[in-house]
């Protein structure tokens, strides 16, 4: 596991990456609000991006790196 995740908002939607194994990849968590509303695995952290850039019109740029707490 990593100590950091990449954040983004936009509007209601919060999204989280968050980076695992390298053979694992990286999952895309999805939160309405409080609520965990989807979860992607993708292959990588830049995958992760381009899916909710796809999918949840979130641009890449707008990504923000922080430690996990």
């Amino acid at each position: 596991m990593h100590n950091i995740e990449y954040v983004a908002e936009k509007g209601d939607l919060s999204l989280t990456i968050e980076p695992d194994l390298e053979e694992v990849g990286a999952y895309l968590r999805v939160y309405l609000g409080t609520k965990d509303v989807a979860d992607h695995l993708q292959d990588s952290v830049g995958k992760c991006m381009e899916f909710a850039l796809e999918e949840y019109d979130i641009p890449i740029e707008s990504w923000q790196e922080r430690t996990k707490v």
